[in-house]
């Protein structure tokens, strides 16, 4: 606020000297917070001064700032828009008195009639201030005038050794509503110099770069964010780990899920375990997808886990455990049982247990989305069956003839 004895000091030269005296006088009892007194005598000294003379425009002056100091915001933007309608007001007393229309106004969210006086009293200023930018700033903000907004918020952060955080803030939030993604980002890597320790700020970060189709800078931010110790959110893990998969790196999102989980960031949920299950296998790392899928299996206590682990298995070529897993599979409900009919009579022919694989084969042929490879497995395990018989027998009949 201005001192309220600077409208009648700066009109000393033109006010009366009755006016002035008075004024002087009101001036101490505002000082001393005789609000009532200094607003009676107002009132009273309007009355006897001279209408449309400097006297008025002083007095009218003076009730706008008393009633300001009531908190009467609406009877103070009436005598201070009074006052600056004769003008006759100094100028810089004149524009001095826009500013606190202005803010009278912001003071009731009135925004765009704020904007006026506004604009009006800062082209009067020579040299602003970073505070006068960011009322500027804000008035342009409130207006939804955005890209208004963004340089006089520039201005007073270039201007400022140590900018205040809603400074910043005020910058990311009026480029993000122009699309001005790229400024956005400068303006969020700035900010995290400040505050290295605000996680939104990093989370941000990273979902301006996916906006702008830069995922690897994403990902590296996130990635530094959870490096320094910041990043301690379930969503912000989760966009990492989404990243990282998209990235075409699924061993480290495996790890990080791993690594949140054990730091309770992540829940042992279905969803989580499943994600988790799924990297190890795009990373081909089928030992920690199995315990991944067992552990699904657990906590879901359904029976499609299994048939995933059994799968695992046959890429390992690992029969016997294959079978043990499928087994559990077939015990419960599965979406598609045909298909783990079908891995069974694989891993039943592999091990030439051919009764078996071809009884599982048939099982298979009775669905349609397994049918036609059940009929061409059951073909080429009728072959093996035929060639392994034969080659028993001639062994046998070697081995007897040997003896």
């Amino acid at each position: 606020m201005l001192s309220l004895s600077s409208p009648a000091k700066a009109a000393a030269d033109s006010v009366s000297s009755s006016t002035y005296k008075s004024l002087t006088e009101i001036q101490e009892q505002i000082g001393n917070n005789q609000l009532e007194e200094a607003y009676i005598e107002l009132k009273a000294l309007h009355q006897e001064v001279d209408i449309e003379t400097i006297d008025e425009a002083l007095v009218l002056q003076m009730l706008g700032y008393t009633e300001m100091s009531r908190n009467n915001y609406d009877e103070a933007i009436i005598y201070l828009k009074r006052s600056l309608s004769l003008g006759l007001l100094p100028e810089s007393v004149k524009y001095n008195v826009g500013y606190m229309v202005a803010q009278l106004y912001a003071a009731q969210e009135k925004f765009t009639e704020a904007l006026v006086f506004a604009k009006e009293w800062f082209t009067t200023i020579k040299e602003p201030t970073a505070a006068q930018y960011i009322f500027m700033a804000n008035i342009f903000a409130q207006t939804q005038n955005y890209k208004d907004a963004i340089p006089y918020t520039e201005k007073a952060i270039a201007m400022t050794p140590e900018p205040k955080e809603n400074w910043y803030q005020l910058l990311i939030a009026s480029n993000f509503e122009v699309k001005q993604y790229s400024a956005a980002a400068a303006a969020l890597s700035s900010a995290i110099s400040y505050w290295p320790e605000n996680s939104n700020y990093w989370e941000q970060l990273a979902s301006v770069y996916m906006i702008l189709e830069e995922n690897t800078k994403g990902l590296a931010t996130l990635q530094l964010a959870w490096k320094s110790g910041v990043l301690d959110k379930e969503t912000s893990v989760k966009s990492m780990v989404q990243l990282a998969i998209t990235q075409g790196i699924p061993e480290h999102a495996a790890r990080l899920i791993v690594m949140a989980m054990e730091q309770n960031i992540l829940p042992e949920d279905a969803d989580y375990l499943a994600t988790l299950a799924n990297a190890w296998v795009a990373a081909k790392e089928y030992t920690p997808a199995i315990t991944a899928f067992e552990k699904l299996a657990e906590v879901t206590e359904e029976s499609e886990p299994y048939l995933n682990i059994a799968n695992l298995y046959v890429e390992k070529a690992q029969w016997q455990p294959a079978e043990l897993a499928l087994n559990k599979a077939l015990s419960g409900e599965l979406e598609e049982p045909g298909k783990a009919w079908l891995v069974m009579g694989i891993t039943m022919t592999e091990q030439k247990k051919f009764g078996e694989g071809l009884a599982a084969f048939r099982k298979a042929r009775a669905f349609s989305y397994s049918e036609g490879q059940a009929n061409n497995w059951l073909e080429y395990a009728a072959d093996l069956q035929r060639q392994h018989n034969w080659i028993t027998r001639n062994k046998a009949a070697n081995d007897t003839a040997t003896q």
